[in-house]
This record gives structure tokens, C-alpha cells and sequence, in this order.
């Protein structure tokens, strides 16, 4: 209950900040569990995530947002858990493997870290691939088109869910987990917040 009180404040608060706009809420699956992907463009993002799509999630996030006020003490409340050192965490990473193991969903900004430059995204670190290729499921790629001003819009897109069975259980190099991400992941991402991808010259 207290999860569900937080989350219906915050989305108050977003509304009165911002103009929301959602789009593509029904390509949220409802018979499995996945890795949320996001881009990452401010502190503002892990709270609009958890606040506006309907899905019952668990958060990666990096060390330094819990040390933020308010921002921190909020995404813990609703089930955030730090990671250190850009994604080298192993413990938050195992911990990441088994909440999806378990069945659910788990939130994660491939990026690592804030871009702030409009329309850019940065590049996408190896994580979230190598997370799903070991736990078994795939990736619900979202798109985060704003400058947060004071309302401004904030548009939030939710693209189609990407499978990725055919990596289940596979031992991939780094090599290999950077091209999916390269290739798979962030022209998605970019695509669904109307940006640009500068990691890889060829996706």
C-alpha cells in the first residue's frame, strides 16, 4: 500500500511540474516479465518510470541518485537498489539476475549514466544485455523525449517488446554483448525518444 500511496504522489507531482504525454502503453506484455531500457537524461527519469508505467518493477540505479535529496529517499521506497562503478557492481548485478529470475520486471538505464545534451543518447554499456542474455528474458525499450522546464512536455514512449531467447544461456564475450547493445538495443531507444545514437557510427 505505501508503494502504491508514493507512486500515485509522485505522478501528481510530475503533472503539476510537467505535461505528460504517454504513448504505446500497450506494448507493455502482460504475460511475462523484462528488463525495462530506458534513456537517461536526468534524476527526474527513475521517478517518472516507476510513476507512469503500469508495471510492477524493481529499479537499477546508480549509487550517486541515492545520495540526491528527495530523489533518493523516493526511488527506495519503491523498490530501487544502488549500483557502483558504471554497471561493474557484481553483487547488484547478481542481485539484478535473480529479481528477474523470480519473475519480475527490473528497471535499467543502459547508459549508465545522465546525457543532458538533447537529442543525443550516450553510448550503451554491456549490462543490460548480459543481464537478460543470463536471466532469461527481454527487453521493453522506453523513450524519454524532454528538457524538463516547468510545464514543458514530457513525452514518454514505450516501444514493442524486443525478444532475446535466441541469447538465453549463451556465453557471449564482451565483444559480442556490445554489439547487441550497439545494434539491438539504443537505435531502438533512440528511435523511441527522437534521438541520436553517437556509440556506434554504424547502427
Amino acid at each position: 500500500m505505501m508503494k502504491k500511496f508514493v507512486l500515485a504522489v509522485v505522478r501528481g507531482i510530475y503533472r503539476l511540474l510537467f505535461k505528460i504525454e504517454i504513448e504505446g502503453l500497450e506494448n507493455i506484455p502482460t504475460d511475462k516479465n523484462f528488463l525495462v531500457v530506458p534513456n537517461h537524461l536526468s534524476y527526474f527519469d527513475p521517478p517518472m518510470i516507476a510513476a507512469f508505467l503500469p508495471v510492477d518493477m524493481a529499479y537499477m540505479a546508480k549509487a550517486s541518485l541515492f545520495k540526491v535529496p528527495v530523489v533518493g529517499s523516493l526511488i527506495r521506497s519503491f523498490g530501487a537498489f544502488p549500483v557502483k562503478k558504471s554497471g561493474n557492481d557484481i553483487s547488484a548485478v547478481k542481485l539484478a539476475i535473480k529479481i528477474l529470475r523470480e519473475g519480475k520486471s527490473l528497471t535499467l538505464f543502459p547508459e549508465g549514466k545522465r546525457v543532458k545534451t538533447p537529442g543525443i543518447l550516450g553510448e550503451g554499456k554491456q549490462g543490460a544485455a548480459m543481464i537478460a542474455a543470463k536471466s532469461g528474458v527481454g527487453f521493453l525499450p522506453v523513450g524519454i523525449n524532454t528538457r524538463y522546464r516547468f510545464r514543458g512536455v514530457v513525452k514518454l514512449t514505450v516501444g514493442e517488446y524486443i525478444d532475446f531467447s535466441e541469447y538465453h544461456d549463451k556465453k557471449l564475450n564482451s565483444e559480442a554483448l556490445q554489439q547487441i547493445t550497439n545494434q539491438l538495443l539504443m537505435p531502438k531507444i533512440a528511435e523511441l525518444a527522437g534521438a541520436k545514437v553517437y556509440a556506434d557510427k554504424n547502427c
